[in-house]
């Protein structure tokens, strides 16, 4: 089942593609939509921090009429003055004006960019995100302390993937994979949206993506869900595919098989904040391949000693009548018999034996 998947995908990337113009991907270009605002639980976040954190494909700075931010006070909706920032690795800051208090409820309101804007007018399609949302955040009572965590990486598993590859986007895999997941204390677990995380295997940074057009937001992993990852290892590829990666210069992604040192780093989005959980030994094997039956070899009958006499060979039964008679094999063929005896009656020289 698993051969048959990758060489379906295998199949339908070179068909699109072709192995001539098997060069790179051509993506659907800017996502629609407003991005995403980096909250804990039901929109909370921590007093102590440094503003709206903000990711998406269009940048915010110098699109200051893109975001609205007022500050909800009983039945008012005060408005607030705010700035945008640039922060680290693809994330911007919304500053509010002033600093944050516990209690506050702020509602921010994105519109998406203008290319975005634009691409949206050709689009014929459903369940597009929205241009616009607004999203009611509240201060939390305490600051965040981020002191510890734990990661706890599940039990190699076998599986079929997609993973981004030269050529022909997505390459279909069959795979070694091992899930990951950060443990938070239970103060800080709420805020697990809020935060950033980077896995690193052996020391180094891990970013796998299911397909080179596949846009994966700072702080996230392929998985999607905050603190989770997946680590694995090829075991299985189609030859087509392997032959256009080969081609464009690409290498098999994930891992060699074997033993693994895997953590995880997690940060508040402003960096303030920055711990690593204790490395992990993650081992990934593959299945071992069945094994080519082996023929069995004929031993012959040994000679019977000269001072033995040899027993007289038994007579053997006459071998059965291949083309006349009547054999009987399955139920169904009853009416065989029947056809036969009917034969014997009417010439009984020629019938059945």
């Amino acid at each position: 089942m698993r051969a048959a998947w990758m060489v379906i995908v295998a199949s339908v990337a070179l068909a699109l593609l072709g192995e001539r113009e098997a060069q790179a991907c051509s993506c659907a270009g800017t996502r629609l939509g407003t991005g995403r605002l980096y909250l804990g639980a039901d929109g909370t976040l921590p007093p102590d921090g440094r503003g709206f954190a903000w990711t998406g494909a269009e940048p915010l700075a110098g699109s200051t009429d893109r975001v609205t931010v007022v500050r909800v006070e009983k039945q008012r909706k005060v408005p607030v003055k705010h700035t945008i920032a640039a922060g680290e690795g693809g994330i911007e800051w919304i500053v509010a004006a002033g600093k944050f208090k516990p209690g506050q409820v702020y509602e921010v309101t994105l519109r998406e960019g203008p290319q975005a804007t634009e691409k949206r007018k050709v689009i014929k399609a459903a369940n597009l995100p929205p241009s616009v949302t607004t999203t009611a955040i509240t201060i939390a009572a305490t600051p965040l302390k981020l002191t510890q965590a734990s990661l706890q990486a599940g039990a190699p598993a076998e599986q079929e993937l997609s993973i981004a590859a030269p050529g022909i986007c997505a390459e279909g895999v069959g795979a070694a994979g091992a899930s990951l997941r950060v443990e938070l204390p239970p103060e800080v677990e709420p805020l697990r949206d809020y935060l950033v995380f980077a896995t690193r295997v052996d020391g180094q940074p891990w970013a796998p993506r299911h397909d080179n057009c596949e846009q994966i937001d700072p702080g996230r992993a392929w998985t999607e869900g905050a603190g989770t990852d997946l680590v694995f290892t090829v075991c299985q590829r189609s030859p087509e595919a392997e032959k256009i990666v080969t081609s464009q210069g690409g290498s098999v992604g994930g891992v060699a098989p074997g033993l693994h040192r895997v953590e995880i780093e997690v940060a508040t989005p402003d960096r303030k904040q920055v711990i690593t959980t204790p490395a992990v030994d993650v081992m990934l094997a593959c299945a071992a391949s069945t094994a080519e039956p082996v023929a069995e070899t004929e031993v012959p009958a040994s000679e019977p000693p000269a001072s033995e006499t040899p027993e007289p060979a038994q007579p053997q039964e006459p071998p059965p009548v291949a083309q006349r008679g009547c054999a009987v094999g399955e139920p169904g063929f009853a009416w065989v018999v029947g056809a036969c005896l009917w034969w014997r009656r009417r010439r009984r020289a020629n019938g059945c034996l």
